[in-house]
């Protein structure tokens, strides 16, 4: 066996039974086996050494497909909440867009109907003026005549 502790998983099994790593690119395998009179404690050693960097191996492999799938799978969410808020914030700028024309229109027309009511108003008024105007010169006509009445009256007695 070689000393270099690198090796990469080639296959696992998962019904546990052979595992074979590679290492430069010979096979090793890695399945547990009962240790008999001819293993040296060293090779026993360098067994389990051998073994704990594959199953290292496969963690850190594993810990990385499963943050990379997080990853996307975060990613993906974050792209859904953000359309999502986009969506919802058009739609919250159309409402406000829609509730300010409303508005609008409700003034001008509030302002037509107060403009309507008090230019009628005018009118009437102007009416009034006018017919009080009328009554006022009547009204110094006939004192004129009554004046001119009382001082021929005072100059022929």
């Amino acid at each position: 066996m070689d000393d270099d502790p690198r090796l990469s998983i080639q296959n696992l099994s998962s019904a546990g039974a052979s595992t074979r790593a590679r290492r430069y690119g010979r096979a090793v395998d890695t399945a547990p086996r009962s240790t008999t009179v001819d293993e040296s404690p060293m090779t026993v050693a360098a067994r389990m050494l051998e073994v704990a960097g594959l199953t290292a191996e496969r963690l850190v492999s594993d810990a990385e497909a499963q943050a990379k799938s997080l990853i996307v799978s975060a990613q993906a969410e974050a792209d859904a909440i953000q359309q999502a808020s986009r969506t919802e914030a058009s739609q919250v700028a159309t409402d406000m867009a829609r509730a300010k024309e409303q508005q609008a229109d409700d003034l001008r027309r509030a302002r037509d109907a107060a403009l309507t009511d008090l230019n009628a108003e005018k009118a009437a008024l102007d009416t009034r003026i006018s017919e009080l105007r009328q009554v006022e010169s009547r009204f110094r006509e006939h004192l004129r005549l009554h004046l001119s009445e009382q001082l021929s009256m005072l100059d022929n007695p």
